[in-house]
């Protein structure tokens, strides 16, 4: 779900307890067992699509996606401009109306109000940031943490830690920072929710190679903390150096699926996305 918000022992406890109050809020009623859903090396599935259609009046933007992404992962969709993947984020959120099934934590999300989904830790970093222009670095964290408000401080020193120009420019308006600071701001509010999924949308486009690198390092610890990630990006050097599977989506369809390394073998995508 898109916000306009946005460790250790610590934070894995602190992350359990968030996630079993979350579990008795916005759903009610016994999550299904997904014991059938596991992914091999993984968790069982936290979400799962089947059959994902979205329409935009006679045009069809998602044809039909069967997915799953097991807990702890990171999973990529990539593809060019257009290919879907934005509308993939905004459908698992609940941000628009799609045809058949997309279950987060066995609870289909169409079911579930904006609100719910937040609550239960399904975050959704859009790519157009959604910042507060005129707030300052430190308010628009704060604003993340409007779940959590026992634990802000500990939250935001979280989020410094993972980007310390963050803090450094705390005082700063959000809209006098640059582009890729601005994207570390969108995602540090995102944490400062405390995700159990947290959905990126696009979160490389038009960033120097500086930026790139902090934000490269900013989702392994994000990993390392405890936080699914389901990273849709056209930078598919970037994603599949992260990921630990990835989903080719193209004019709505995925075209492709598999780990990394057998990706990058795959001739068509050698030749189409990776130069050769």
């Amino acid at each position: 779900m898109s916000t306009d918000s946005g460790s250790g022992s610590d934070e894995a406890s602190t992350r359990d307890d968030a996630a079993s109050s979350r579990d008795d809020a916005a759903f009610s009623g016994d999550v299904p067992d997904s014991s059938g859903d596991a992914t091999p090396d993984r968790g069982e599935a936290i979400l799962r699509a089947e059959g994902l259609q979205v329409s935009y009046g006679e045009v069809a933007a998602l044809r039909g996606l069967d997915f799953r992404v097991a807990d702890g992962e990171i999973v990529a969709i990539i593809g060019p401009n257009g290919a879907g993947k934005s509308t993939l984020a905004d459908a698992v959120s609940g941000h628009v109306a799609y045809e058949g099934s997309v279950t987060y934590r066995g609870r289909e999300v169409a079911d579930a109000s904006a609100s719910d989904l937040v609550s239960q830790g399904l975050i959704h970093c859009t790519e157009t940031r959604d910042l507060f222009g005129y707030m300052t670095v430190a308010d628009n964290l704060d604003l993340g943490a409007y779940r959590h408000r026992d634990d802000v401080d500990e939250r935001r020193e979280f989020v410094y830690d993972l980007f310390p120009t963050l803090e450094d420019r705390a005082d700063q308006n959000a809209r006098t920072m640059s582009g890729g600071e601005q994207q570390m701001l969108a995602i540090g509010r995102a944490l400062m929710s405390d995700p159990d999924l947290l959905l990126l949308d696009e979160p490389t486009l038009g960033l120097a190679p500086v930026i790139l690198e902090d934000i490269s390092d900013g989702i392994e610890e994000i990993r390392d903390a405890g936080v699914t990630v389901v990273l849709c990006e056209q930078n598919v050097t970037f994603a599949m150096d992260h990921a630990d599977r990835v989903y080719l989506l193209e004019n709505g369809r995925f075209e492709r699926e598999g780990s990394p390394e057998t990706l990058r073998g795959d001739e068509y995508i050698r030749e189409a996305y990776l130069g050769g």
